[in-house]
């Protein structure tokens, strides 16, 4: 490679379908904002890099097998940054793109090898494995450095799998801004945000260590950037990306509310139109923050409700209340922003009661949205542990639930919450017609064997 500059590729590769079979996940073309952080800081650094998104624009094999093939450096993630949590269950699409690059140049991050860096050094036979959060491993290969130097990274040496002790947790304010440029807007959506969609992120990390929860990408502590800096971002993604709206992808976006206090008013004095969404927990807001949020273009919040059972949602270590979440979802209400609730099914001890109890609760909180699904233990969780599965990545908690169980449940949840009549009504009102067509193409994607058989 002497006398020429380093051929960087990094690639997000498609899951086929709009929702997985196995686990039934959505696959959404969200921009892969960890890939952008790579290639930003390889930049920096006098380097560049180029990008393939097969999740958002479909790219046939061979298209990677010959970008592959022309690069120096091969980085491919089986989980962008909004799948760090919850990762696809089902490999074969990413072992497809893997499968089709020299392993000597091949290195692969995300979930899967962070929890089990063995296994998908051997599935894949990359030449490395990057553990958690990807940057500045990244940056260490494409500097050169043998991989012994290299944090977080496992691979084989003399027939030996070696595990590098993990690094330093990413400094988000020392990212430069995400290589937004590499991207065309055009082609990444939200169904129930809209159209020309950038993905963000405030703080990483999370002050909670729920039982289900996969946290092992996100390095050490809690972390968050600049006010300044996310600005800048949103100025750029709005004024130059042409984005209209985003989603900040922290795990807890609320977490620090004089921070978010700032943001909120950094971003109404920028007078930006830009629309956006957060998670949060149900017990991080309040009345006057919410309407500061609403003010400065949030639309939409996520909240983890998991179970409508006191005892049940105890067990998961959440450390929260039905009545906390009921009043968090009540003032994002009354603050004139939507909520998405989300509902699991099939945690320990789990009983039909309990599920019952977790449909009902969605109903009374009745928020704009809800989403059920079954709770799958990942690897790396304590909930993992508790099942004493020796499967890589199991669908359910199977050592109590089936599986197709639990799906009929997910079904009958879905149809019980959305074809009430008080709510097929109140979509017909606030009808817009672009996207209630994408949001009803989702629900059928769910419902439809339950309802076609």
């Amino acid at each position: 490679m002497s006398g020429r500059q380093l051929k960087v590729l990094l690639v997000n590769p498609s899951w086929d379908g709009l929702v997985s079979r196995k686990g039934q996940r959505f696959n959404r073309a969200w921009p892969p904002l960890d890939l952008l952080n790579c290639a930003a800081i390889l930049e920096q650094d006098g380097l560049s890099a180029s990008l393939i998104d097969a999740r958002a624009i479909p790219t046939p094999l061979n298209a990677i097998r010959e970008a592959a093939a022309q690069a120096d450096l091969v980085f491919v993630t089986s989980s962008p940054i909004d799948r760090w949590q919850c990762p696809n269950l089902d490999l074969d699409p990413f072992l497809a793109v893997t499968n089709l690059v020299d392993h000597e140049k091949l290195h692969v991050m995300g979930a899967h090898g962070t929890v089990a860096p063995g296994e998908l050094l051997t599935m894949t036979r990359a030449r490395a494995v990057i553990r958690g959060e990807p940057e500045l491993a990244v940056r260490a290969l494409c500097e050169g450095k043998d991989l012994s130097e290299v944090p977080g990274a496992t691979y084989l040496r003399e027939g030996a799998i070696l595990n590098n002790p993990e690094g330093p947790a990413l400094d988000l304010t020392s990212l430069p801004m995400p290589a937004f440029r590499l991207l065309d807007f055009g082609y990444y959506r939200y169904e129930i945000l809209g159209d020309r969609f950038a993905l963000l992120e405030t703080t990483r990390g999370c002050h909670y260590r729920c039982h289900f929860c996969l946290l092992k990408m996100y390095g050490k502590g809690y972390r968050r950037k600049d006010p300044d800096q996310v600005v800048r971002e949103v100025t750029y993604l709005v004024g130059e990306a042409g984005a209209r709206t985003g989603y900040f992808i922290d795990l807890e976006f609320t977490a620090a509310r004089e921070y978010v206090w700032d943001l909120c008013e950094r971003l109404i004095v920028a007078g930006l139109p830009f629309e956006w969404a957060c998670q949060t927990r149900a017990d991080y807001v309040d009345g006057p923050l919410l309407n500061l949020m609403k003010r400065a273009g949030c639309r939409l919040i996520h909240f983890g409700v998991e179970s409508g059972s006191a005892r049940v949602l105890a067990a998961t270590n959440k450390r929260i209340t039905l009545e906390q979440i009921e009043r968090g979802v009540v003032e994002a209400k009354q603050a004139g922003i939507d909520q998405v609730c989300f509902f699991m099914f099939g945690f320990p001890g789990e009983t039909q009661e309990d599920m019952d109890a977790t449909i009902t609760f969605a109903k009374r909180l009745n928020p704009t949205y809800a989403s059920f699904h079954a709770v799958s233990p990942y690897r790396g969780t304590t909930l993992y542990e508790m099942s004493g599965s020796d499967e890589l990545f199991p669908e359910v908690f199977s050592k109590e639930h089936d599986s197709d169980i639990l799906q009929g449940i997910v079904n009958r949840a879905f149809q019980q919450f959305y074809l009430r009549p008080a709510v097929l009504w109140s979509r017909l009102c606030r009808m817009d017609l672009r996207l209630w067509r994408r949001q009803a193409a989702l629900f059928l994607d769910f419902v439809r064997p339950a309802l076609f058989g």
